[in-house]
This record gives structure tokens, C-alpha cells and sequence, in this order.
């Protein structure tokens, strides 16, 4: 007959196998489950071939809708406002955009059942696919805005689990503030009128202090605050020792305030948040002061007693390629390249419409060489290389390329003629630009 300390241990080691194997298939499962999902929304193919081409019409309708928007939002408590969006003003829009990500396509359909949007994303290093492709449907609804059939490759997820998300992060941006609850809040209604998307949406309230407070949640530290003042100061003290009767290069300020950097980097040890600093204070004073509203270094005092200033100040002996320059490296500092350079793109399509100074490769190689100098005076192991060549920046020919048989003041319907944005026209004058970039003494 068994002893009863013999059933006890019995059971207690069959308790313990059982923790044991449990804790084990738990671990798996923690360990296989990011995997199954990784598999599950990968694929090898993308969903989105071919995106609409960029030209003229989609900056233009851009800047239409954008317009549209905040106008509508910005309007008196209560009042709503509709809009019309085609089809081809929409796909038009996310291919605009979408030139800022690399490896993103996105395109929509306006149908009776209400607009599907398919998206692809190529993410490389993925062993299970090179594509992560989304697609989702927003219904025609007389009561917000509704997501359905939404899903990341192969996993089905609920339309408003996504609304949600977006509606956490806006919020989360503005911290205190839930201005992600109430842009969502104010699509009332959404139907499809032929080939057109309508929204139906009212007024925020007090929308232009939320708007306003949402760009200071992207200023910069305390810190580096100070450091952008202080560079803005030096260039002050520099510009009053010229001769402001007489055109200057722009590289007499970019060797002054690199050298000035090189310096500071000697004691703070780290050369390419000197090299931010430089450019974000640069931007301000020979590109607009408009830029203190996201960078938030400078007070009122400061810009009073020192103006930005810049009317003298040339880059191949030009005022507009000085600014495609700064404007760009700048962006760059706060945001990615891809932005920055559609930004400039988009500048482009606008100038190439009648009546105005026409499509700039010339415009478009200084977008250009404003990004890679930024790139070089961020990058942690090429911030001090630029430091070093400080003094010589002097010499425009250091950092920027030749403009030389760049064509400038092509017209919309030249520019569309010749295929646009994407046409073998278009990207052949990039490569020139990028190889006359990479032959520049700066990089090399």
C-alpha cells in the first residue's frame, strides 16, 4: 500500500512539471508570436505598383486642400464646412507626399461602397518579404468618420482600433491638449458624389491656439535653444563688421560660423549638435525669420535689437539659390531628406505653373547641396570633417555645384510635355546634379 508522503510528492512533482511546461510554451509563445505576426503582414509582392504622377495640378491641388481645411477649422464655433475631393486630386496629394518616404505607394478609388485606399511599404531586411502592404475602405457615414476592411497583409484589424491609434498619438503630441479627439470629431459626415469624395466638418475651437501650440510642441530644447542663440549672436557681430553696401558670399558666413563651431566643439565634445545649431541660427538670420516659430530660441528682444537679415548676401551671385540652400538644410535638421527635397519639388511644380518663374533645376541643384551639407554637418563622423574645412567653405565652389546648362523658367506645359516629375527628362538632370555634388571638394 502506497505511503500517503508518497502521494503528496507525487502530486507536488506533477504541479511542478506542469509550472514548468507551462512557463516554457509561454515563453515560446512570446518568442513565436512577433514572428507569426512579421509573417502575417509581410509579402513578397507590393500591393501598389504605380502611383500617380506627380506634377503641376497635384502641388497645386495640395495646396487647395490644405488651404480648405484649416480655413474650415479655423472658422466660428458651430459653422460647418464641405469639401470636394476627386479622385485624382487625392491620389495626386499621397503621390506628392509620398515622394518624402522612400519606399512608400500609396493610391485610392472612389467607389459606391466609398473610397479604398491600398498602401505598400518596402522594408528591407525583412527575410519573410520585402513588402508590407495596407489596405482599407472608409464607407460613405452620416456619422463620422468609419474605417472598414482595414489590413496589414494577411491580418485582418478593426477599422476603429485604427482611428483610435491616430486619435492617441495627436493627443499624445499635444499633451495637454486633445486636438486629435476633436479633428476626428469634426467629420461629421463622409459620401461619395460621383468621382468625388465630400467631407462634411465644423469649426474647432480656439483651433488657432492649438494649431499654434502643436508647432511649439516641435521646438528644441532648452539647450539647444541657447546654442541657437548663441551662433545667431556671433552672426550679428559678423554681418556689422561688413560692408553692407556690397554683395557677400554665402560661404564668407558659412566659414564663420563653422570656424566658430569648431571652436565651441573642442570644449563641448560634440560637433554635430554645434553644427545643428549653426544652421537652424543661420536659417533664421539669412532665411526667414518665420523659422524661429519652430526652433523657439530667439525672443522678441533679440530679433529686435537684430533683425534677420540677408538682402546682400548671394550664393552664385544669387538671392534665391541663397535661400533653396538654407531653407533646405535647415528642413533637413528637422525633418528627413526626403522631405526636404519634396518640399523643394513642390516649390517647383508651383513656379512652373503661368504666370510665374517656371520649373529651376538650377533652384532644384540648390535644394539639393542645402541637404547634403546638412547631412555632412549632422552626421557624427562627418560633423568634424566639415568643422575642418571651415575656413575653406569661403570659396563657393567647396560646397556648391556648377549650375551650368541647368534649365530654368520651364513652363507647366513644357515641363508636362516633356513627361513631369517622373519623366527620364527630370531624373537625368539629377543625376547631373547628385554627380556634380559628389565631385564637390567638400566631399570627397
Amino acid at each position: 500500500m502506497p505511503r500517503m508522503t508518497d502521494k503528496f510528492d507525487n502530486k507536488r512533482h506533477w504541479h511542478c512539471g506542469f509550472f514548468k511546461v507551462s512557463a516554457i510554451v509561454l515563453v515560446l509563445l512570446l518568442l513565436v508570436m512577433p514572428l507569426i505576426l512579421l509573417i502575417a503582414i509581410s509579402a513578397s509582392r507590393p500591393l501598389v505598383v504605380n502611383t500617380s504622377p506627380v506634377g503641376v495640378d497635384s502641388a497645386l491641388s495640395a495646396k487647395r486642400i490644405g488651404k480648405l481645411f484649416y480655413r474650415g477649422l479655423m472658422r466660428p464655433a458651430g459653422q460647418h464646412s464641405s469639401i470636394l475631393l476627386s479622385e485624382q486630386e487625392l491620389n495626386g496629394t499621397i503621390a506628392l507626399a509620398a515622394r518624402g518616404i522612400n519606399g512608400f505607394k500609396g493610391r485610392v478609388a472612389l467607389t459606391d461602397a466609398g473610397l479604398r485606399a491600398d498602401f505598400s511599404l518596402v522594408v528591407s531586411g525583412n527575410p519573410f518579404g520585402r513588402y508590407i502592404n495596407v489596405t482599407a475602405t472608409v464607407v460613405p457615414s452620416s456619422s463620422g468618420l468609419v474605417v472598414d476592411n482595414l489590413s496589414i497583409g494577411s491580418l485582418p484589424i478593426s477599422g476603429q482600433w485604427l482611428i483610435a491609434l491616430v486619435e492617441m498619438i495627436l493627443n499624445r503630441t499635444m499633451q495637454d491638449e486633445q486636438l486629435g479627439s476633436e479633428l476626428l470629431a469634426a467629420i461629421e459626415a463622409v459620401s461619395v458624389e460621383g468621382f468625388n469624395l465630400k467631407l462634411v466638418y465644423h469649426a474647432v475651437p480656439d483651433f488657432r491656439r492649438k494649431f499654434a501650440k502643436l508647432s511649439k510642441e516641435l521646438q528644441f530644447s532648452r539647450d539647444d535653444s541657447e546654442l541657437v542663440k548663441h551662433y545667431y549672436k556671433g552672426l550679428c557681430r559678423f554681418h556689422k563688421q561688413s560692408e553692407l553696401g556690397n554683395l557677400v558670399s554665402l560661404g564668407a558666413y558659412l566659414s564663420y560660423i563653422f570656424s566658430d563651431a569648431q571652436q565651441r566643439s573642442l570644449e563641448s565634445d560634440d560637433a554635430s549638435v554645434e553644427n545643428k545649431a549653426a544652421l537652424l541660427a543661420l536659417a533664421i538670420f539669412l532665411g526667414s525669420e518665420k523659422f524661429n516659430t519652430v526652433v523657439g530660441a530667439l525672443d522678441e528682444a533679440l530679433l529686435d535689437a537684430c533683425k534677420p537679415y540677408g538682402r546682400h548676401v548671394r550664393l552664385a551671385n544669387r538671392k534665391d539659390l541663397r535661400l533653396h540652400f538654407i531653407f533646405s538644410a535647415a528642413l533637413k535638421v528637422i525633418s528627413t531628406s526626403g522631405v526636404s527635397f519634396s518640399i523643394g519639388e513642390f516649390k517647383e511644380l508651383l513656379d512652373s505653373q503661368r504666370g510665374s518663374s517656371g520649373f529651376s533645376f538650377a533652384d532644384l541643384a540648390a535644394d539639393r547641396a542645402g541637404i547634403r551639407f546638412s547631412e555632412l554637418a549632422v552626421d557624427e563622423s562627418g560633423a568634424e570633417q566639415l568643422q575642418q574645412m571651415s575656413s575653406e567653405l569661403a570659396k563657393e565652389t567647396v560646397f556648391f555645384p556648377s549650375i551650368s546648362g541647368l534649365p530654368e523658367g520651364v513652363g507647366q506645359q513644357e515641363f508636362e510635355r516633356r513627361g513631369g516629375i517622373e519623366s527620364e527628362y527630370y531624373k537625368n538632370y539629377l543625376v547631373t546634379i547628385e554627380q556634380r555634388i559628389d565631385r564637390l571638394e567638400l566631399y570627397q
